[in-house]
């Protein structure tokens, strides 16, 4: 992991770290199509270390733009006041392939592929599986053929980083 990222993150996880709520990953995506599946990957990942009461998202339950108003109406009711950190395949620049975005407001969901939703969690993390077009039927012809081992080393990178802020 690389002194420059490893910073990045350090900066933007300290709110976590030092924030008296519980925290939640709400981990979106589906496992039907290889660049959407990031999500539920690194949430199943997630469930694995940090167990199921705090995960929500992986390869077996999928949270995605069906469910995601449930979901998230289900963590209000059963955390008080819970930090939600939403992770989140994304499409970007050519240049931002392969890099993994923090966003202290949360991130927008379903935006490359024309869904418009309100931003989703208090803080956001996108990783860039490929190029956005600007078209949502391009782009979905873009997420249905990213290569497995990509999306396996995007969701592992992001699954370390998350894991060592969150034993630190």
């Amino acid at each position: 992991m690389d002194k420059e990222n490893l910073d990045g993150y350090k900066n933007l996880f300290k709110r976590i770290i030092d924030v008296d709520k519980e925290i939640v990953f709400f981990c979106i995506g589906t496992d039907r199509v290889m660049g959407d599946c990031v999500g539920p990957i690194i949430g199943s990942l997630l469930r694995e270390n940090y167990g199921q009461s705090m995960v929500y998202g992986d390869l077996e339950n999928n949270v995605t733009y069906e469910n995601i108003e449930t979901t998230l109406n289900e963590i209000n009711e059963k955390f008080e006041n819970p930090y939600i950190i939403a992770i989140d395949a994304a499409l970007s620049t050519s240049e931002n392939v392969g890099k993994i975005f923090v966003d202290n407001n949360g991130i927008s969901f379903g935006n490359s592929l024309g869904k418009n939703f309100n931003k989703i969690g208090d803080l956001g993390i996108k990783v860039v599986v490929g190029k956005d077009y600007n078209n949502p039927d391009l782009n979905f012809n873009v997420l249905q053929n990213v290569s497995l081992s990509e999306i396996i080393k995007l969701s592992k990178k992001t699954f370390d980083r998350i894991n060592f802020i969150m034993n630190k």
